[in-house]
């Protein structure tokens, strides 16, 4: 296991580096660091997902019926995957840009914490659970566990970071003054900073022009509450996705598959014999 941390060590500290390479490098290396980062978020994603989909079939179909085939999941299911991972990658690497250094911090000191968690599940799940399925159901526990954790950590940083004064503006003019022209040549990293600096501030701005102010809350602070959980929850899910998703890679591949052939074969076995 060693080995994996060392992995996921390297990896935390090449996003690191990459973030502090100067213009136009920066942009020159956001595609291949997308297309890895997306692929790692992809592998961890379509791991927990063909495990929901085997555990559902093996429950209510027969293993020689059509449709337990037809929907073990093919282009439409990893398609979909692919998408959402790549718009998570992207949204992750952006925020990464931007992120202060305390938070970065956090996330580096989050590491031991992640690996505890993960020896703590493995040895309490190898009782129960199958060999060929203990390092997937492993990894399906450890996201939203981790995820949750190191969320309650990102907004605790967050909140307690200074932010610009923006009380008693309006929300345009607060865009105005504070909105950072990115220094990117790269259309699509200029478009994606500028998205995300408007999150951020419209964020900070609904948090400052709520607080405290009884009269003003109601739905704008909701709706702050709202983004600020939300962005957090993606970038934080994001993250938990790509470090996972160097262990999925890491793991014997398809270990899903094999054990969910197999139980299909002894399952079409004995509806035989019943025959």
């Amino acid at each position: 296991m060693q080995s994996l941390y060392i992995l996921q060590l390297t990896a935390v500290t090449f996003l690191f580096g990459w973030r502090h390479l100067p213009e136009p490098y920066l942009g020159w290396v956001l595609l291949p660091v997308w297309a890895v980062a997306g692929y790692l978020i992809f592998a961890s994603s379509i791991e927990a997902a063909r495990l929901r989909r085997s555990a559902w079939l093996n429950q209510y179909l027969l293993a020689d019926s059509l449709w337990h085939v037809r929907l073990r999941g093919g282009w439409l299911l990893s398609g979909w995957h692919l998408l959402l991972s790549a718009l998570l990658a992207l949204f992750m690497l952006v925020k990464l840009l931007w992120l202060s250094p305390w938070l970065w911090l956090m996330l580096l000191l989050s590491l031991p914490l992640l690996w505890w968690l993960d020896s703590k599940l493995r040895r309490r799940l190898q009782s129960h659970v199958k060999p060929p399925l203990l390092n997937a159901v492993s990894r399906r526990l450890l996201v939203p566990l981790g995820a949750a954790l190191l969320l309650c950590g990102y907004l605790l940083v967050s909140l307690s970071l200074s932010q610009p004064n923006m009380q008693g503006i309006g929300w345009i003019d607060a865009l105005g003054r504070h909105m950072q022209h990115s220094q990117s040549s790269l259309p699509l990293l200029a478009v994606s900073e500028r998205g995300h600096q408007v999150l951020e501030l419209s964020v900070q701005w609904a948090l400052q022009n709520t607080l405290g102010d009884a009269d003003n809350s109601g739905i704008l602070g909701v709706l702050a509450w709202s983004l600020l959980l939300i962005s957090g929850s993606a970038f934080i899910w994001a993250w938990m996705r790509m470090l996972t998703g160097i262990a999925t890679l890491r793991s014997k591949p398809a270990g899903v598959g094999d054990a969910d052939n197999q139980a299909s074969h002894r399952q079409a076995e004995a509806t035989q014999e019943r025959g």
